[in-house]
């Protein structure tokens, strides 16, 4: 059982959040439209919310597909541990997925954002999440990124957690990414914070 200890003088209105699991893969069903993918993610949650341990953002190793060609095997472990005084900003990952086109140029190949799990018996969630690739509006600027190859990028993919400053972006999409998370929290109940169910016993 994984437990989290105070640190001298943290106050107890504190409760801590640990999410543990993988980036497995990316699955698209007629395959990659490109090769050597890698992806990178970035925990984005509420102002209340402090990271203690773990990294923020990292990037995977860069992949091809094997003998299924329609999946690329990342297996990019994800750990990290932040606490809050409050749940409102619920932490969220967002994940870019980028990879060479025919010309041998980087572009991107898709976004997805998963919440994390609630905490819970600490049994491992397998999440699918869509990937969506952003698209111009402007017909002669998708018809160059048709002939380059190039998709259109977000300057910030963080945006994509706060669904007041995406709104009316033209997307579509293609492939899912396979993630698989288990939360555990610790000091919920001391804060009378009830997830619905069971959690880590708090003594």
């Amino acid at each position: 059982m994984l437990e989290l200890q105070l640190t001298s003088g943290e106050s107890e209105s504190f409760f801590h959040l640990t999410v543990t699991g993988q980036l497995e893969s990316a699955h698209f069903p007629m395959g990659p439209d490109g090769g050597g993918l890698f992806c990178r993610y970035d925990i984005v949650a509420g102002p209340d919310w402090e990271l203690v341990s773990g990294l923020r953002s990292a990037v995977t190793q860069s992949a091809r597909t094997e003998s299924d060609y329609r999946t690329v095997v990342f297996n990019m472990p994800v750990e990290f541990t932040m606490k809050s005084t409050n749940p409102h900003g619920w932490p969220q990952i967002v994940f870019s997925l980028y990879g060479a086109n025919i010309w041998n140029v980087e572009t991107n190949r898709g976004y997805a954002r998963v919440h994390c799990p609630l905490s819970g018996t600490g049994s491992e969630r397998t999440i699918r999440a869509p990937l969506f690739i952003p698209k111009y509006s402007n017909l002669c600027s998708a018809a160059m990124s048709w002939l380059s190859g190039v998709n259109p990028e977000l300057r910030d993919p963080k945006i994509l957690a706060d669904g007041s400053k995406h709104k009316g972006l033209a997307c579509e999409t293609y492939g899912e990414l396979v993630v698989r998370l288990q939360a555990i929290s610790r000091g919920s109940s001391r804060m009378a914070l009830d997830w619905g169910q069971t959690a880590v016993d708090d003594r």
